[in-house]
């Protein structure tokens, strides 16, 4: 057919092309491909300068980038620091100076070191900064750059270490032994039995700073041999020993002994007279949660005797003994005139804290914890009370500092508001005078019977309140009514003249009602400071 001759035709030409190329790539191709690859040669060759002089130039650039920097950091006021200023520096940053300081703080000086050279230079010179390892992880190479400075050891952070653990963290820090000044754990009850087995062979004769916080699991551990050990400061926690032991070691500076309280190796009240007594140069203790739950053996004395402790500074009590009557013959006992720091928290010991504090002021007690504490801040403090159904928590310029309690906490536990508002009047009239007086009253919605709502009258039995703070669940409306009702009378014609600020919570019940009041306070007590939250109230803005 016309077609097949047509296609066979255009097969036959297609041939003819190809065989005349074919046999000219044949007499050419050798000349041809040699040229080609000459030339590849070349260009891959003048390729291969030239990247060689962009590195160059690079590499010169970036030289002269950081010695121009170099020069220009040096001229930074930061640079020209001391070292010793430099290093300050650093420890504040790590928080080696407060309460808290920060975690991991190997790691966080590693990241410091890398800012620049002096940065690494100043560090690496200071062995010091180096010698605080919180952390496992980081025990071996905090060890190396400590160099021969004495080693704070603080594994609490990580939570409960088993003794696997343990070993693997100590393991790197036993050829430092002699270089251990503190020592915190924290650890599995099972850990203690094994613990000090573990560390017979080596040597701690250094070691001042020792703490023990154990996993209660309804059963006390023992450690033995404390006295083997020069301490100036010991911590343990659910974790007992020979406390006559405790009461011997004289070198003691601070000594806090809590959460014993299963009824097996909790001190007694003789044992804990024994330790005050042989302690005379305590500067810091804590004794909390140490009720035996056995039938009461554990009394104060028939006759306590009186501590007498120059040198204490913070005091933290809690429960002590079984019964609530024998839970504030401590608070009466010791007397200690430069004490700073007092925290009174034990909900045994607290509902009988207001009877005793206003007993001493009845019979005229200068010696009062209390009244040596606030005696030492400074006046411009002011007291802070949060009030519930559940109790008053009193606070006044408190704060804790590695440990150490400055100012004054007071946990009054209560059934009804007014029994922790009258818990607040004893306290805060009787041992805090006019100072300043900022209340939180809040109530907890979820607890069935419901609580009642606060008498908003009791807002002018304290003379000093200056800021009031209204929580989520209580009837705001009616305390800010309150504040605008005029007493007939009275020449301050409202309630609580000094008071100066009121915050409110936003609450999802009673919106409308609470602005409201809000609007009809601003109208009638001008002079008041009235928040949202956080933010200024104006009006009728939603």
């Amino acid at each position: 057919m016309a077609s097949d001759r047509l296609r066979n035709s255009v097969h036959e030409l297609i041939r003819d092309h190809l065989a005349d190329f074919l046999n000219e790539s044949k007499q050419s191709g050798k000349t041809f491909v040699r040229e080609a690859d000459m030339e590849i040669s070349r260009f891959d060759e003048e390729r291969a300068c030239l990247q060689n002089i962009q590195k160059a130039i690079t590499a010169e650039t970036w030289a002269r980038v950081a010695r121009v920097s170099t020069q220009r950091n040096s001229l930074l006021p930061i640079q020209r620091l001391p070292p010793e200023i430099l290093t300050y520096i650093v420890e504040e940053s790590l928080g080696y100076l407060d309460a808290h300081p920060e975690r991991r703080t190997t790691r966080r000086l590693r990241e410091l070191a890398s800012v620049c050279r002096q940065w690494n230079y100043a560090l690496d010179q200071n062995p010091s900064l180096w010698s605080r390892i919180d952390h496992t992880r980081d025990a071996s190479f905090a060890a190396h750059k400590s160099g021969n400075a004495p080693l704070s050891i603080n594994f609490v952070n990580e939570g409960y270490l088993t003794i696997d653990e343990l070993k693997r963290g100590l393991a790197p820090l036993r050829p430092h032994s002699q270089r251990w000044r503190s020592l915190q754990l924290c650890m599995e009850s099972s850990v203690p039995l094994q613990f000090d087995m573990g560390l017979e062979s080596v040597s701690t004769s250094n070691l001042e700073d020792l703490g023990f916080l154990v996993h209660s699991t309804g059963r006390t551990r023992m450690v033995p041999n404390l006295d083997r050990h020069p301490l100036r400061r010991l911590v343990l926690s659910s974790i007992s020993t020979s406390w006559d032991t405790v009461a011997c070691m004289t070198g003691l500076r601070s000594l806090t002994i809590s959460d014993l309280a299963d009824g097996l190796g909790c001190p007694s009240a003789d044992q804990i007279a024994g330790i005050l007594s042989g302690l005379s140069q305590l500067e810091e203790l804590t004794l909390s949660n140490l009720e035996a739950h056995l039938p009461d053996v554990s009394g104060p004395p028939p006759a306590p005797p009186t501590f007498y402790l120059p040198a204490l500074r913070s005091l933290a009590l809690g429960d002590v003994c079984n019964t609530r009557e024998a839970a504030m013959w401590l608070f009466e006992c010791i007397t200690a005139p430069n004490l700073i720091g007092l925290s009174l928290t034990g909900n045994r010991m607290s509902p009988i804290a207001g009877d005793v504090i206003v007993d001493a002021l009845k019979r005229h007690r200068t010696d009062s914890l209390l009244l040596v504490v606030m005696a030492s801040l400074a006046l411009h403090q002011k007291v802070c009370a949060r009030i519930t159904h559940g109790g008053c928590h009193i606070t006044c310029g408190h704060e804790v500092r590695r440990g150490a309690h400055w100012g004054v906490e007071i946990y009054l536990p209560q059934g009804t508001y007014a029994e922790a508002w009258q818990g607040l009047i004893d306290v805060a009239s009787g041992f805090m005078g006019d100072l300043p007086l900022d209340v939180e009253i809040d109530k907890h919605s979820g607890q069935w019977p419901p609580s009642p709502d606060p008498d908003p009258a009791c807002l002018n039995q304290v003379s000093s309140l200056s800021v009031l703070r209204l929580g989520y669940d209580v009837k705001a409306d009616a305390f800010l009514r309150y504040l605008f009702t005029e007493i007939p009378g009275n020449q301050a014609k409202y309630p609580c003249p000094n008071l100066t600020e009121v915050y409110v919570r936003r609450s999802f019940t009673g919106t409308e009602t609470r602005r409201q009041a809000m609007n009809l306070l601003m109208d009638k007590r001008p002079d008041l400071a009235l928040y949202e939250e956080d933010r200024r109230f104006s009006g009728d803005s939603t």
